[in-house]
Order: C-alpha cells, then sequence, then structure tokens
C-alpha cells in the first residue's frame, strides 16, 4: 500500500512542498500520492502517482473506505507546530519530519511541458518582461499586501520604458494597474510557465515569490515582506526588503525601485 501526504494551505505553500519531492521519491521507492487544495499544481508532475481535491469529511463513512486504501496519512502541518516560533525554514522543518535530505530549499515543480509547447509563441512575443504581484490571497488587508504597487509600475517604466510588465493578480485585487502589459495569461498554471521565461519578478510574500524561485528557472528578484520572515519562507539568492512596520509593508516605492534596478537583467 502507499502513504498519503496531505498538504494544506496557499499555492505557494503547496509550491514550496515540491522541494521535498525526490527525498520523498527517494525515501518511499514510488511515485508520490498528494491530497491538498491545488491538486492542479502537481497533474504534470511525473514523480507523483495521483493529486486529488482535500475536500473529503473525515466524519462522513464513505470517507473511512477511502482512506483505508492507503498505508499511512501523513499530514506534517508546520503551521500547527514548533515551526510558528520562527526559528526554522518551512522546508527544513518539512524535511526534518518527513527524515528526508533536502539540498536545495528552492521550489522544485515541474511544469506542464504541452501547455507550454503551445504558449510558447505567444511568450516569446512578450520580448522583454517581469512578473509581479502585490496581493497575496484574501483577506484583502492582509499585512502582506503593498498598497503602492502602482507607483512602483510607474517608476520602473519611467527608468525601463520598453519592458513589458504583467501582473499577477487575484479576484480580490482593488482595482486594475496601468502601465503593464495585458495578456492572455490569467492562470496560475500559465504563470508557472511564465515564470521559466521573466527576467525577474518584483513581489510579496506570495504565490509568485515561489514560482520564480524555482531551483532550474535561475531568477533573482526583489521580495517585499511585511508580517511573514524571509527566513521562514524566503530564499536567500532574491532581494528580499524587510519592513520595519510589524504589520504592514512599510518601504517607499523608490527604494523598492532602486533595488530592482541593481539587479543584472541581462
Amino acid at each position: 500500500m502507499i502513504d498519503l501526504h496531505i498538504i494544506e494551505g496557499g499555492i505557494g505553500k503547496n509550491l514550496q512542498f515540491t522541494a521535498l519531492f525526490d527525498g520523498l521519491v527517494k525515501k518511499e521507492k514510488r511515485k508520490l500520492a498528494l491530497m491538498s487544495g491545488w491538486p492542479e499544481l502537481f497533474y504534470s508532475d511525473d514523480r507523483v502517482l495521483s493529486s486529488q481535491t482535500h475536500n473529503i469529511n473525515p466524519f462522513k463513512d464513505t470517507s473511512h473506505t477511502f482512506f483505508n486504501n492507503y498505508k499511512n496519512i501523513i499530514f506534517n502541518e508546520p503551521n500547527r507546530s514548533n515551526f510558528l516560533k520562527g526559528k526554522d525554514h518551512i522546508i527544513k522543518y518539512w524535511a526534518d519530519t518527513y527524515d528526508v535530505k533536502v539540498d536545495n530549499i528552492a521550489p522544485n515543480f515541474q511544469i506542464n511541458k504541452k501547455r507550454e509547447k503551445i504558449i510558447q509563441p505567444d511568450i516569446l512575443k512578450l520580448g522583454r518582461f517581469i512578473l509581479m504581484q502585490f496581493t497575496g490571497g484574501p483577506p484583502v488587508n492582509d499585512g502582506r499586501n503593498y498598497k503602492y504597487g502602482q507607483e512602483v509600475i510607474n517608476l520602473i517604466k519611467e527608468e525601463i520604458p520598453n519592458l513589458n510588465i504583467i501582473v499577477f493578480g487575484y479576484d480580490n485585487e482593488s482595482e486594475p494597474f496601468y502601465n503593464t502589459t495585458q495578456t492572455i495569461f490569467t492562470d496560475k498554471l500559465d504563470f508557472m510557465i511564465l515564470a521559466k521565461y521573466c527576467l525577474s519578478f518584483l513581489c510579496i510574500d506570495s504565490s509568485l515569490q515561489h514560482m520564480c524561485s524555482n531551483k532550474d528557472f535561475n531568477k533573482k528578484g526583489v521580495v517585499l515582506w511585511g508580517t511573514t520572515k524571509q527566513a521562514m519562507y524566503g530564499y536567500e539568492k532574491n532581494c528580499n526588503l524587510i519592513t520595519e512596520h510589524p504589520y504592514a509593508i512599510d518601504i517607499k516605492p523608490k527604494t523598492i525601485v532602486d533595488n530592482f534596478l541593481k539587479l543584472d537583467l541581462q
């Protein structure tokens, strides 16, 4: 029988879990069975045997039959443990609790190669482009969000007029951003592919950070930190700007853009 791994949380956290995939496959000597809120993230991963939606009510008799198909139900949730004390990176916590070796804490997800082949001509037409994200998932007033995204966009366009800016957003965005490039790409799975082709990225601590920090993409960007900690969820290779305010990102747009312009965008 096979073990079932349950993952909670948003897109970014699920993508971070992929840093464990190689170690888990080596340990279990077989492909993985997963259950999460975002099963589609793993449909194209050749290390995953099955990826199902985490919506089964454990108090229903039918779920007992379902879960009995697995040897072990494994749910090592960092946000219900001593990880909350902020002493470790989430990948180190997972590696210790799963007893696997992880050489690189960066996400190790696999993109949909068939979809990449279809949209690649449209991606190449974009020329030089970067990705941005200023708002995470609900709630809207999350301390990770940044209120002055439009100012940042305007300043970058003044410095690099021919640079295309594509914003990854959610339905809870307060208003659309101007001075950006409108594309056919809106789905998270497409943005996982766009992350492979972008010059760089600028974002809050949310899903885009983890898409662009894939260990095989070799990207470096600017990440804005508010209520969450870079030492717990981030990557040292990026330019991590940490606010002095404990519950909001209080960083001036010019400071952000100055740091972004220092990146090597070759």
